[in-house]
């Protein structure tokens, strides 16, 4: 089933690209880029525009899968402490009394 959720996304993809090329194409002024001493060649405005959306999706893809490892670490850590603390519940189950009584966690199956 997940192929056929792919499929709809793949001709999303082509209708965009369809457009990013008609904008293009009706952009054609040529635009030359100042950044501080540095200046570009003359460039089609079409183009520049295309360009920068493309790098800020790179930008913001990789703060973004900076964020989901820090997450899966912080998952990771919270799930060894899980661990150690269900080991002291059920050592100090077999106490005969327990100061605390910790109930056992159930993993959810959402981030295994």
């Amino acid at each position: 089933m997940t192929g056929l959720k792919i499929i709809p996304s793949f001709f999303l993809l082509m209708v965009l690209t369809y457009f990013g090329i008609q904008f293009v194409e009706a952009n054609r002024d040529e635009v030359m880029v100042t950044l501080g001493s540095w200046q570009s060649r003359p460039m089609a405005l079409g183009f520049v525009v295309i360009t920068s959306f493309f790098v800020g999706m790179v930008f913001s893809a990789a703060l973004s899968i900076s964020e989901v490892l820090r997450l899966h670490l912080n998952n990771h850590r919270m799930k060894r402490k899980l661990a150690e603390l269900q080991s002291f519940s059920s050592a100090s189950a077999s106490a005969p009394q327990s100061a605390t009584d910790l109930p056992s966690a159930k993993p959810s199956g959402r981030f295994n």
